[in-house]
């Protein structure tokens, strides 16, 4: 008599309807294989195995095989292995929406799964409705990362929804969701009524008007913990009204605005919200375009503060002055617990580095993230050194490097897109000097190199003309 077993699998679903996700990996094929108990570290696979017959199935094990047979894919066999788990870690695997639902539907019931990371899956809106369903059902779990997955307007909606229902979920990840303004309103009411204590809207397309509808959302929020907004493009008006609601939460501790743009209009904001908010503990909020104009209000800020133990304000262009005025308003406050201040790109001069020499005396624990001292020895320049490269590679064209990554073909290039291209053409700079030469190559806190001019002159007068206009926008470095 020959033993029934279950279908082959491999640790990823075959996805035919959405060709642009990322090639599964393949693993052998291999039978449905017996879930691992809780505290087993090992990965054996049983080749044979007995079918088990429980009145109750509370894994959902059951039900995954048959919804896969019925979709005609192949089950994941490290799901399998993992059901009574109270994670599961499923990034990068290909599951597209078929696979998602085959997935969901087996978590309807799951008691044991508590934390569920399905990021970069292809999932778009169908797979996040598919999700949303399970987590109407689902009271277990607690913790849902969806980021990366293009979920866009529709799945914002589907999410937003749901999270009116379920009231058990307290950590919830979008990251990379190409969420916009109009999105933000499934979410922003949510957030003033739920309960969730970590929540991640990072790398979306969050503009001003989702930045109004997020202020009084964070302001009436009572649970938040964590929350991640960077990488948006929230300024202006947005910009205060995050920042005057992060004046009045009373729960936030950990808060990431970098990368957004605030401007010298959000650095006051930001500074009202630091006099007033004595919970906060983590910010950062570098790369926004604040001045030395901008940083004198924050840094009176710090006089008073007494919560704050890492603020990060790297790559604004305060200068040597405004980073002298963060260190003594630091200095003057008995009360103050900082542990670690970020200023790493602004150039240390003679009378930073006296400030550096008297902060360590002062406050000997805090940490000041900083270049080296240059004294006696020459400045780095990226762009001499670029010069010096591209003369003896003469075959490389910059325009070519910027074209390639224009996508768009708007002539311009994101800082955080250029840093990719020029690792990938190896130019011979590490990070830190590879920040630098961009931006120098930037013009004016845009956070873009605009590239037009390079298409009408020669690359070395090009950068010749980036370089004076970096000096001239930035003297004392």
């Amino acid at each position: 008599m020959v033993e029934a077993v279950d279908p082959p699998t491999v640790d990823t679903p075959v996805e035919t309807k959405h060709p642009e996700a990322k090639k599964p990996i393949i693993e052998e094929r291999i039978e449905v294989p017996p879930m691992e108990s809780p505290d087993s570290d090992g990965y054996e696979t049983d080749l044979e195995i007995e079918e088990e017959k429980t009145n109750y199935d509370t894994t959902g094990r059951e039900i995954y095989v048959n919804q896969c047979k019925s979709l005609n894919i192949i089950p994941v066999s490290y799901f399998l292995r993992h059901m009574q788990s109270s994670e599961i870690q499923m990034s990068h695997h290909g599951l597209g929406s078929n696979g998602t639902k085959a997935i969901a539907l087996a978590l309807v019931n799951n008691t044991t799964v508590l934390k569920l990371n399905l990021s970069d899956n292809a999932l778009e809106a169908e797979g996040a409705q598919h999700i949303a369903n399970m987590l109407r059902e689902n009271i277990f779990i607690t913790t849902m990362d969806l980021s990366e997955n293009k979920l866009g307007t529709a799945g914002a909606k589907c999410l937003g929804d749901m999270m009116h229902i379920n009231v058990n979920l307290r950590e919830v990840y979008l990251s990379g969701n190409s969420f916009t303004d109009k999105d933000i309103e499934h979410f922003a009411e949510v957030m003033k009524e739920f309960r969730l204590t970590h929540f991640d809207l990072s790398r979306n397309s969050i503009g001003e008007k989702g930045g109004l509808l997020l202020g009084p959302a964070i302001a009436a929020n009572e649970s938040l913990e964590y929350l991640n907004l960077s990488w948006n493009n929230i300024r202006r008006k947005g910009a205060i009204a995050v920042a005057n609601g992060l004046k009045n939460n009373v729960m936030l501790k950990h808060m990431d605005l970098s990368w957004n743009g605030f401007g010298d209009e959000g650095a006051v904001a930001v500074s009202e919200a630091l006099k007033n908010n004595t919970i906060i503990q983590w910010l950062n909020v570098s790369h926004n375009r604040i001045t030395s104009e901008g940083v004198k209000f924050i840094a009176r800020s710090f006089e008073a503060n007494e919560g704050i133990k890492y603020f990060n304000i790297a790559h604004n262009p305060i200068g040597s002055p405004g980073a002298c005025q963060l260190l003594e308003s630091v200095g003057k406050n008995s009360s103050s617990v900082i542990e670690t201040l970020d200023i790493s790109n602004v150039r240390v001069d003679e009378e930073l580095w006296s400030a550096l020499k008297t902060s360590k005396q002062t406050l000997p624990e805090m940490k000041v993230i900083h270049q080296p001292y240059m004294e006696g020895r020459k400045k780095p320049n990226p762009i001499a050194s670029l010069k010096e490269w591209l003369s003896h590679n003469k075959h490389f064209e910059l325009v070519e490097v910027f074209k390639r990554f224009d996508e768009e073909e708007s002539m311009e290039v994101s800082k955080e897109v250029l840093m990719d291209a020029f690792q990938q053409a190896h130019l011979p700079f590490d990070k830190a000097n590879m920040e630098l030469l961009i931006d120098q190559l930037e013009e004016g806190g845009k956070e873009v190199v605009n590239y037009s001019s390079l298409m009408e002159t020669d690359q070395m007068k090009w950068l010749d003309d980036c370089l004076a206009r970096y000096n001239a926008n930035n003297p004392d470095s």
